[in-house]
């Protein structure tokens, strides 16, 4: 029996060792244990008494967060036909908000939601609203930096019972970001428009303006005193002389003040998809790698996700986080396409005067 007892006792420390899980597995579980409770923008003190089984999310930024968590199979309401018809899997699912991305409060009610995500582009007073229909609702704060767009994943995470998908996500997310970082740090830093329509763009203090800067370019917004978003002038562009466009596809960038610029007199012109850049989501490292290999070419010392969709594994499902640009053309001009969501930081030429004239504030506030 003596002979058999240091194995007994090896046997039993194994199976003890072997039941407990990883740490920062079982960190991460812990730490997604409910109820819990967050302060959101509206300062509200938000409690999830438990993983909500059914969600609705009121923009396109927040849908896109929960597939990329894997999660998409407890949504029951969401913005199909409004700058998220990319994702995979809406079928069944009820549209919940109007052809301009307004939420329909009776419709958002009628899903009987555990859990309401809205992102910061929704009116408080229709947080409020729902609320006092009885529902719970998170009011996300703005995301105005590529840094925003993890800690958006985290919270999302932490709030629908998915912390361990959300830090998987988040650390892609952050890599790449970092990637294009340290790439382009050493590189020359070409003069960028970012042709939003009808001469918006978006200044250096915006989302948008992170990715540009995070791509290693030079925002030309920032010399025409253009911090947020705005109208640049025809004479400012043709005296700053832009080395790169990047638009949308889709947005028409014509211009007689754009004609003799470096950027169209030797082709450069960069086209982004709209929703990924314009929605602070997981995807948005796609245009960002896409407008760092466009600025810096092969000098550029960072490995993007080329053509390919970037897939990470999440409780054992693979999740698509980007998709490919490549195939977008990069000097067509068309007539400007609809504005994109609201998830995101950034409107469609249209929408985007309209709220920009009609009320200071309003696109840096809600996003």
């Amino acid at each position: 029996m003596r002979t058999r007892t240091p194995i007994v006792i090896v046997a039993v420390l194994l199976i003890a060792v072997a039941a407990v899980p990883p740490l920062g597995v079982a960190d991460t579980a812990a730490e997604c244990e409910f109820p819990h409770e967050r302060t959101d923008a509206t300062g509200t003190t938000v409690t999830v008494e438990e993983s909500p089984d059914r969600i609705v999310v009121l923009a396109p930024s927040a849908a896109q967060t929960v597939w990329a968590l894997g999660a998409q199979d407890r949504v029951v309401g969401m913005p199909r036909e409004y700058h998220a018809t990319y994702l995979n899997g809406t079928d069944g699912v009820t549209n919940v908000v109007t052809e301009t991305g307004q939420p329909k409060i009776e419709t958002v009610v009628a899903q009987e939601p555990d859990l309401v995500l809205a992102p910061n582009v929704t009116d408080p007073e229709t947080v409020e609203t729902l609320r006092s229909s009885g529902l719970t609702v998170y009011h996300f704060r703005q995301v105005g930096s590529l840094a925003g767009v993890s800690e958006k994943t985290r919270t999302t995470g932490r709030l629908i019972g998915a912390c361990e998908a959300a830090a998987t996500v988040s650390s892609d997310t952050e890599t790449r970001v970092s990637d294009v970082r340290e790439g382009t740090a050493d590189r020359d830093r070409p003069l960028v428009y970012y042709a939003m329509g009808g001469g918006w763009t978006a200044g250096p203090d915006t989302f948008i303006g992170d990715v540009i800067a995070t791509a290693g370019g030079e925002n030309v917004a920032a010399r025409a005193n253009i911090s947020e978003y705005g109208q640049i002038s025809a004479e400012v562009l043709a005296r700053e002389d832009p080395d790169w466009i990047v638009a949308p596809e889709g947005t028409d960038i014509d211009s007689t003040a754009l004609a003799n610029t470096t950027a169209v007199r030797d082709e450069q012109i960069v086209r982004v998809n709209r929703d990924y850049l314009h929605q602070a989501g997981p995807r948005v490292t796609n245009p960002l790698e896409r407008i760092a290999r466009h600025l810096h070419g092969a000098s550029a010392s960072f490995t993007t996700n080329g053509t390919a969709n970037a897939s990470i594994t999440v409780n054992g499902t693979e999740t698509t986080t980007g998709d490919s640009d490549a195939a977008m053309a990069t000097t067509t001009t068309q007539t400007p396409a609809a504005p994109t969501d609201a998830g995101g930081p950034g409107f469609g030429p249209a929408a985007g005067a309209i709220a920009l004239v009609a009320g200071a504030g309003l696109v840096r506030r809600r996003r």
